[in-house]
């Protein structure tokens, strides 16, 4: 009787979520390697040839000649550790524009085309196409089918499971089989991908439910006994600001160096410009992929000195703010580096399968239904009008 439920409850929240998973999915798979292929895409102008005993010129010289394009205001600066590797400007969060640290040429801004393809991606990914940011329907039709999305994981590993344990019946929910056509097939299908996808879609569907509902988040903070994180702006929504609040700027060389010395197996340095004249500076230590946090590390410098006044580190972070930041890079698989990202988006990919699959076999069950209650009307009618003995 519960596997009889667990069944119908599966097979109605499939129903009713199959299409908007479908889209979150598929959007999904296209999204895995984003970073990947803009840098693919950008890597004329993301990489220089290096002349021989040359020396980068002075960043600020560089960051000057970046202002002068009129392109948009620097917010950031970042160098890769490659002797090739061009200096990135980020402008406006969404732009990066390349400088050959040699000559100080201004090489141009990372692919608009890619980076509008991605935007429309994402808005189908997160709130099917409608602007980002607002709690409209696009944002509660996704939110409420990830959770759908979640409780369909659940019930499906229970209902996988067989019901008895021997070689047969685990070989049939763990290994594809050939030769089946149809509805055999699919539900063959069905099965082992689910069995297979379940572990990734389920961290993929739960973070989804954190990121998109307020009690969600809130709930995770209060289970761990932590405080959440003060919200703040981002480095990319700062209000535009000019040369004049800045006073003196600051010499980020100087930063650059100070920044090398605290760890050696740096693999980007980000330096963050200073928003006025009072603000501290702050860099960031990359020693990952650039989308783990668990391999950076904030500092806050004197502003004269460039001593180190305070240090930000993921291991500082309460259990909480530590499982709040795995959310983000854990539902694109970014937190385990690449091999997170390829596991992703094959369970993503095994996820359109899965509703594929499944909404087919719903298809074919309810077909059948219909065609039997068609098939016994006329023995109904048949039996309507005789007494009853």
């Amino acid at each position: 009787m519960i596997r009889k439920t667990f069944f119908w409850l599966h097979l109605v929240a499939g129903i009713t979520a199959g299409l908007f998973i479908f889209i979150m999915a598929a959007t999904g798979v296209i999204l895995s390697f984003e970073r990947q292929i803009t840098e693919f895409l950008d890597r004329d102008i993301r990489s220089v040839s290096a002349p021989s005993e040359a020396q980068p010129r002075p960043l600020n010289e560089q960051l000057a000649a970046v202002r002068r394009t009129g392109i948009g205001n620097p917010t950031a600066i970042a160098i890769r550790n490659h002797p090739q590797a061009t200096t990135e400007f980020t402008i406006d969060r969404n732009k990066t524009l390349y400088v050959d640290p040699y000559s100080g040429a201004v090489l141009g801004t990372s692919s608009t085309a890619a980076h509008q393809f991605f935007s429309t991606v994402e808005k189908a990914h997160r709130s099917l196409g409608a602007p980002l940011g607002s709690k409209n329907v696009g944002h509660w039709l996704t939110a409420i089918s990830n959770l759908l999305f979640a409780i369909l994981i659940l019930l499906g590993v229970f209902l996988w499971l067989p019901r008895k344990w021997n070689t047969k019946s685990v070989r049939a929910i763990i290994a594809f089989k050939s030769g089946l056509r149809a509805k055999a097939r699919e539900w063959n299908w069905h099965n082992v991908i689910g069995i297979w996808c379940a572990l990734p879609l389920l961290v993929i569907a739960l973070t989804g439910v954190v990121m998109s509902f307020d009690w969600a988040n809130a709930l995770l903070f209060r289970i761990t006994g932590s405080t959440p994180a003060p919200s703040g702006r981002r480095g990319g929504d700062r209000p535009s600001r000019g040369q004049s609040d800045l006073g003196q700027e600051p010499d980020y060389d100087k930063m650059l160096v100070a920044a090398k010395a605290l760890n050696s197996n740096w693999r980007t340095i980000t330096l963050n410009l200073a928003r006025d004249s009072q603000s501290p500076l702050t860099t960031i230590i990359d020693t990952g992929s650039g989308e783990q946090p668990q391999d950076r590390t904030q500092y806050i410098l004197n502003r004269e000195t460039s001593a180190v006044t305070k240090t930000i580190s993921f291991s500082d972070s309460s259990l909480g703010q530590k499982l709040r930041t795995f959310v983000r890079f854990g539902h694109t698989g970014e937190y385990f580096g690449l091999i997170g990202q390829a596991i992703a988006a094959i369970a993503s990919l095994g996820a359109c399968i899965l509703v594929y699959t499944g909404l087919s076999l719903a298809f074919r069950r309810f077909a059948a239904l219909w065609k039997r209650k068609r098939a016994a009307a006329p023995v109904r009618q048949a039996y309507a009008g005789q007494p009853v003995r």
